[in-house]
């Protein structure tokens, strides 16, 4: 063989060797990348040298990776939903970070401490026709409760010029349990036995000796019972009514009211609220936002938590956004809440 024979195929072999090393150099970064699980959700448009940077670091290493984290949050006035799949993730990932990135400078508000927001996470499943399911905490514990695992957090903007963050799915969060606790006791109507109704009726009997009135005392009982079995079954849209009293900000001239149930985010513009106060003859505006009862992670419940925030650059001081929360508890009537 010759020499230049020879140095052909050391040459080419010395290539091979380089291309497959990068190969793998790539996949293994490729690997990192996905372990790191950085998430960025960016608004249209956004001024890198003048931005606005929430970030969520969310923990999912107690949970299953199925189906999507689903994440919505009202920030500065911008509102972010977005679906993170799960199975692209490795196994041992134990965290996702979810970066916000918006301009500090809308049409509502400039950002500024301590302004508020919120953001929050819903683990949600897929079945076999790619529709999304709503999957609960106990249910990954081979439990049945029907509200899906989630976490919210409501808090202050730290500062405009570096990241603010928010964690969310934390093991001393009680943000998950207080809407299941509330849900069992007051999701489903209380069953009436008629061995109850007899001991009522025995009971009644001895105090009031009046047979038939307690009878039908007992009749009309139990019969609004499940005519609120029927009410809580109902798919009509379930409200929330928005209260934002204005006593102290008499000179605003605009404001964004928004509200969030369940990953749907809902929101008015009052574009003169002056004439908004003359319409009403009175300082406290109200906006009622109807929510669909079947979302893409399942029906609202009772116990569900929703929040709302109210944005406007009048509002200062003290803050240019305000927010705050409350569980439902209605599914036939407006759900109030103050956000101010």
């Amino acid at each position: 063989m010759s020499v230049s024979s020879t140095i052909s195929y050391g040459l080419l072999f010395f290539v091979m060797i380089f291309v497959i090393t990068m190969y793998l150099t790539m996949l293994d970064s490729k690997s990192v990348n996905a372990q790191k699980s950085e998430i960025v959700i960016k608004k249209a448009n956004v001024d890198e040298n003048n931005k606005l940077v929430v970030v969520s670091k969310i923990n999912i290493q107690s949970i299953s990776k199925t189906g999507i984290i689903k994440v919505v949050g009202v920030i500065n006035g911008e509102d972010f939903v977005k679906n993170i799949p799960l199975d692209e993730l490795k196994d041992s990932a134990k965290k996702l970070t979810v970066k916000f990135e918006m301009n500090k400078d809308n049409e509502f508000v400039s950002a500024s401490k301590p302004d508020e927001f919120f953001v929050c996470a819903y683990h949600v499943t897929s079945n076999d026709n790619n529709n999304i399911k709503s999957i609960s905490f106990e249910k990954e514990n081979n439990a049945t409760n029907t509200i899906n695992y989630f976490d919210c957090n409501e808090g202050d903007i730290q500062s405009t010029t570096l990241p603010t963050k928010a964690t969310l799915f934390k093991a001393k969060s009680q943000v998950y349990n207080k809407t299941a606790t509330y849900y069992q006791m007051h999701s489903k109507p209380k069953v009436v036995s008629f061995d109850t109704l007899d001991n009522e009726k025995t009971k009644s009997l001895t105090n009031n000796n009046n047979d038939n009135l307690s009878s039908n005392s007992d009749v009309k009982q139990y019969d609004k019972k499940q005519s609120n079995a029927k009410d809580v079954s109902s798919n009509k849209p379930v409200q929330v009514k928005i209260i934002v009293p204005m006593e102290d900000k008499k000179n605003a001239q605009k404001i964004k009211i928004m509200a969030m149930l369940k990953g749907q985010i809902k929101s008015e513009v009052i574009e003169d609220v002056q004439e908004e106060f003359d319409k009403i003859g009175g300082y406290t505006i109200e906006r009622t936002f109807a929510f669909d009862r079947n979302t893409d992670m399942g029906p609202i419940q009772i116990g569900d938590r929703f929040h709302a925030c109210v944005i406007g650059q009048d509002l200062n001081p003290p803050e240019g956004s305000e927010c705050e929360k409350k569980l439902i508890k209605y599914l036939d009537k407006p759900n109030s809440l103050a956000a101010r």
